[in-house]
């Protein structure tokens, strides 16, 4: 079975998760979350601390307790050793939604808008002799700007525009998502039977194996044969955290993703891909 690794072409960022990794005391061992959502029941609240204790299992060897409270639709987890919650909080309340697009590059992009320049006016465009699938960057402050332009474009039902989370120097980058035939994501995190990280032993760089479930396996390969030379983002909670490109199809519905990970980094997205969505949303209240 061929294994191909993917060789990353924007730089990883995690600042999706950067509040769940603050060097921040706690003077309680235990994290309380309620549902802010209308239609939580009894059964969703089940699944919701089922995927919460599958993701923190995958995220580290620390024991822990997790209590339901139904009436108030409300979970608590009471770790019993010293663990830094602060690393572990937004694993109780990130919804862990994944998806995989293919992507419009700069040039393709462009013949889309059919010659309107204005919204690459509106980013810094690095200069490239390779496709990319980064159509542009701003800063935080200047997303609403291009947000209310490209509101004006009516691409829904061939493009969607998603953002990266900010960089270090708190820039972040636009990329433009292809919804061929007005169909969503080629593949979601229903699609994932697993994800794990691992480790190069010769580099010691860590990486994400993504496994796809049997039905997946054929429409990952297609996808994959289709975008030769392009890049495919994946998506986590309406975020890009990365858009690899692809060189070779991808057969038998395996592939790992290496990049500039650290371990803390690679453990968490494989909790997330390996325990599927919440169910409804949740909020921390202590």
């Amino acid at each position: 079975m061929k294994k191909i690794i993917y060789v990353l072409i924007a730089v990883f960022v995690f600042g999706i998760i950067a509040n769940g990794f603050k060097n921040q005391s706690r003077p309680k061992n235990s994290i309380l979350i309620q549902s802010t959502d209308n239609k939580t029941s009894s059964v969703t609240l089940s699944q919701s601390a089922k995927i919460i204790s599958g993701r923190l299992h995958d995220f580290s060897s620390a024991k822990f307790d997790l209590k339901i409270i139904p009436e108030k639709n409300q979970i608590q987890v009471i770790f019993t050793d010293n663990s830094d919650l602060n690393t572990v909080e937004s694993l109780l309340t990130q919804q862990g939604t994944f998806a995989f697009y293919a992507t419009y590059n700069h040039e393709r992009l462009a013949e889309l808008l059919k010659g309107d320049n204005h919204l690459f006016s509106l980013l810094n465009v690095k200069n490239s002799d390779h496709p990319s699938a980064e159509i542009g960057f701003t800063t935080v402050a200047g997303v609403e700007k291009v947000n209310n332009y490209l509101k004006t474009l009516g691409l829904n039902q061939q493009c969607k525009f998603v953002w990266s989370q900010p960089s270090k120097d708190a820039e972040v980058c636009l990329y433009a998502l292809r919804l061929e035939n007005g169909k969503g994501a080629l593949l979601t995190g229903s699609d994932i039977e697993s994800a794990k990280y691992n480790q190069d032993k010769v580099s010691g760089s860590y990486m994400i194996a993504i496994e796809f479930k049997k039905a997946a396996v054929p429409i990952w390969a297609d996808a994959t044969k289709r975008n030769i030379n392009n890049s495919i983002a994946i998506v986590l909670d309406n975020q890009v955290i990365m858009a690899p490109t692809i060189r070779s199809v991808i057969e038998g519905g395996k592939c790992e993703i290496s990049g500039n990970f650290t371990q803390t980094e690679t453990r968490y997205i494989a909790a997330l891909g390996n325990n599927g969505e919440l169910p409804v949303s949740f909020k921390v209240i202590r």
